[in-house]
């Protein structure tokens, strides 16, 4: 295998829905208390204290997010996302993946390869209309459904499949990004697009879903929804029943402003945004010193929604905890870092490039360190692990404990392939 080549036109990572309903809400609590004093002043014809910052804490921009927009929503395949440029590049989560290469984390590259992605590309260049002479690189993205054996995936014929979930577009500078972002979004294709930014991200929608099916591109099907908390209260029931492993929420927004959020089930851990809702929901439900009158009840009954589906006791656990009753208990030494969040950073890490055993196969022992490298760095990346910040004495402890699982996974994959290429040696 060359020398690796980082993707440098991957997919973004998205926020968690129930982090940033729970963190607008919060914000939304907060300035109440401070626009109450203002108005009290104001009241009693006291001077304004001019150091209150009320930004972000808007009723109206709380209830826009929830209710004022339109909603696509698809599920989130448990896999790893593969992009496709226009010249036939495949693209990893980090790094571009070899011309040569023939499959990618255990999974045939064939039918990806064959598929007429390209003709696709061209028409979602061409709705930029004059702002498409100015497109320098695009990526149909999709899922790589390489973990064929979860949720429904084989029933379903998902298994070793790739399924379009959008694009990404590069322009040459930020005003034709925009430009094309709101030609774009005027013909019913869910843009994102930043002022700062050179690309825009073409987001999963039923517009998006129709193009695809008409080039005979596999895709993730997308329903359409009146608004975020409709689209919570309709996919409730289905996040409880673990059908997969979370979803994708887009709200569309004018001139190719569309945010897009993640959402997971029980089994993903997301310590962080959990314990936001748990602590916000116990706030509310005691009055929040009478603020909690100040919400529609459809806010309360969403974010009682998300705390459900985020404490749910999932299937998994529930025969873990099982087994782990059964034994015999001795004294555990408190955590420094969760385990559980440990190994979902680690499963995760795993997914932003190829599997191990391809590297093993071309540098032999010598690709563990770097590979265990590459594994670490993501790992401390993510923010779902909460670990100590900088200069906390506790901090380099932590990172001690993630380093050793990486080094560990490496080490015991290193030693499976080693024996299993043993009898082919010695025959």
């Amino acid at each position: 295998m060359s020398k690796d080549e980082r993707n440098t036109l991957a997919w973004p990572s998205i926020e968690q829905l129930p982090r940033v309903v729970a963190e607008r809400v919060g914000r939304f609590l907060s300035v109440a208390d401070a626009a109450a004093l203002i108005i009290q002043r104001a009241h009693r014809g006291t001077k304004p204290d001019g150091s209150a910052d009320l930004r972000g804490g808007k009723r109206s921009r709380l209830r826009s997010l929830l209710f004022g927009s339109s909603v696509s929503v698809a599920e989130k395949l448990d896999g790893t996302n593969v992009g496709v440029l226009q010249d036939s590049t495949l693209l990893g989560r980090r790094l571009v993946i070899a011309q040569e290469a023939t499959s990618y984390q255990h999974t045939d590259l064939g039918a990806l390869r064959a598929l007429p992605t390209r003709d696709m590309i061209a028409e979602l260049v061409a709705l930029g209309g004059a702002a498409s002479v100015a497109v320098e690189r695009a990526a149909l993205y999709g899922e790589l459904c390489c973990n064929s054996g979860l949720y429904s995936y084989q029933a379903s014929g998902l298994a070793k499949t790739w399924q379009a979930f959008g694009a990404l577009l590069e322009f040459r500078d930020e005003a034709s990004a925009l430009e094309y972002a709101a030609a774009a979004s005027a013909t019913g294709i869910m843009c994102n697009s930043e002022e700062t930014s050179r690309v825009v991200r073409v987001c999963d929608s039923e517009e998006f879903v129709n193009m695809a099916r008409r080039h005979g591109v596999p895709v993730v099907a997308a329903v359409a929804h009146g608004s975020l908390a409709a689209a919570v209260e309709s996919h409730r029931q289905w996040m409880v029943g673990e059908h997969g492993e979370g979803l994708v929420l887009t709200v569309h927004r004018d001139h190719g402003k569309a945010s897009t959020y993640k959402w997971k089930i029980s089994r993903e851990p997301q310590p962080a945004a959990t314990a936001l809702l748990m602590e916000l929901v116990e706030l509310l439900r005691g009055g929040a010193n009478g603020k909690a009158a100040l919400l529609d009840a459809e806010i309360h009954t969403m974010l009682a929604s998300l705390l459900a589906v985020a404490t749910h006791v999932d299937s998994t656990a529930a025969a873990a905890a099982a087994k782990a009753a059964a034994q015999p208990k001795a004294p555990k030494k408190a955590a420094i870092v969760d385990p559980a969040a440990v190994q979902a950073a680690l499963e995760s890490a795993l997914t932003k490039f190829d599997a191990l055993e391809t590297y093993l196969e071309t540098q032999g022992q010598a690709a563990t360190v770097g590979f265990a490298d590459k594994l670490v760095e993501e790992m401390l990346a993510d923010a779902d692990l909460r670990l100590p910040a900088d200069g906390d004495a506790a901090r380099e402890a932590a990172v001690k404990v993630v380093s050793n699982a990486a080094k560990r996974h490496v080490g015991q994959q290193f030693g499976a392939w080693k024996k299993a290429k043993a009898p082919a040696a010695a025959s």
